[in-house]
């Protein structure tokens, strides 16, 4: 059954306007939707357009005439399903057979009647509707028949695949079994050596633990000799010198004392350990009273990279109380450490104390400190700089040195 007519929109092409009103005022009168065009090049482009289901072509017009725009039409595939009715005056057979050549579904010569337009418009519309579903449902039963081929060429392949299968299923199984059999006993000899990799590596942390807590344990001695032979030294110059050794050996003792404490072996908590390491410092050096300041971001370093650290800090603190507060005895000191997303350590000891004149004399020094300091700022492949900023400030960039496997 077909839809409204109100539905259908009909390309009227005609380049006298007289006759484009009277054939829009019959077709309008009875619920089609017009469009119109004036010439054969305005109606191709109409008909991308509006997509009308019926073009009304007269064929005597300027610049395109009907015959070659109904040909252009039909070689279009977009556009060759349209039907066509040409619109002549002329009524000679040659005309008729060259329209139909070109590929008009029909034709009507003026004057005609209205009942006849109406007629020849509503018949080649049905026609076109019933050949529009035709070819729909021809594509659809078509596109059924191809899917239940190949479906039942799909079957056919499957039943020749399971025929392999089959055949080769009892072998799969048996190799197979084969197969579980080598696995679960190279599963049991993994278990085994997992059990002994373990046990293993419980003995190394055990004897890594047992050898941290001995060099810490053999660093206090040393310290504590020290402190005792100090008390036989009558220079002050040589006590202080005895003092500044035990304080790096006290730096050095405190890591292995936090890696022998802690669970993880190779890697020291830098925050804490700078924590620990002022408060022995500040407790060196009773007769001042130095206010540390600390702004340590959290890092975990190895013990390659912690004990060189350890070793500055000590030394450069040790520089500060000594020699920043000469003429007081109360000073501040800052101490500022953290890590980038490229792995640049940043670290940073400030005073407010006299600072330096010229802060080249801090490279210049040859005290045993100095060298130090220079010495363990290389180790580190680091960069060095020292400036003046109310006091002395020193600043040290590093990477993280590579963990070396010691077991």
């Amino acid at each position: 059954m077909l839809r409204e007519q109100k539905a259908y929109n009909i390309l009227i092409v005609d380049d006298h306007a007289a006759d484009l009103e009277f054939i829009s005022r019959i077709l309008i009168k009875h619920h089609y939707n017009i469009n119109t065009a004036i010439d054969g090049q305005d109606a191709i482009e109409k008909v991308a357009k509006y997509k009308p289901k019926l073009i009304l072509l007269d064929i005597k017009m300027p610049r395109l005439n009907g015959f070659e725009a109904c040909r252009q039409l039909k070689e279009n595939p977009t556009t060759r399903d349209i039907p066509i009715i040409l619109i002549t005056a002329l009524n000679d057979c040659e005309n008729k057979l060259r329209g139909l050549e070109a590929g008009a579904n029909d034709y009507i010569i003026k004057p005609f009647h209205e009942q006849e337009l109406l007629a020849r418009v509503k018949s080649h519309i049905q026609l076109f509707e019933l050949s529009s579903r035709l070819k729909r449902k021809n594509a659809l039963l078509k596109k059924q028949i191809d899917d239940k081929y190949e479906t039942e060429l799909q079957l056919l392949e499957n039943n020749e695949k399971l025929e392999i299968i089959n055949a080769n299923l009892v072998i799969e199984i048996e190799n197979r079994k084969s197969i579980e059999k080598e696995l679960q006993q190279e599963i049991k000899e993994r278990i085994e050596i997992t059990y002994e990799l373990k046990k293993s590596l419980d003995e190394k942390e055990l004897l890594l633990k047992e050898i941290h807590h001995r060099v810490k344990n053999n660093l206090f001695i040393i310290s504590s000799l020290l402190e005792m032979q100090g008390d036989y030294l009558d220079s002050p110059q040589i006590k202080k010198m005895v003092e500044n050794s035990q304080n790096r050996l006290m730096s050095m003792a405190l890591i292995h004392e936090q890696l022998y404490g802690d669970k993880g072996l190779s890697r020291i908590d830098f925050a804490q350990y700078l924590m620990v390491l002022t408060d022995n410092l500040q407790s060196s050096y009773l007769s001042k009273e130095i206010n540390f300041t600390m702004a340590i971001a959290p890092m975990l370093l190895n013990i390659e990279t912690a004990t060189p650290c350890g070793l500055i800090i000590n030394e450069l603190i040790t520089n500060a109380v000594e020699h920043a507060f000469p003429q007081r005895s109360q000073g501040n000191i800052f101490l500022n450490a953290n890590k980038n997303s490229q792995g640049e350590i940043t670290l940073i000891i400030k005073d407010d104390g006299v600072g330096f004149e010229d802060p080249q004399i801090f490279y210049q020094s040859k005290s045993l400190g100095m060298n130090l300091i220079s010495t363990l700022v290389e180790q580190l492949e680091g960069k060095l700089e020292v400036k003046n900023n109310q006091g002395t400030e020193v600043t040290i960039i590093f990477k993280e040195l590579e963990y070396q496997e010691r077991i």
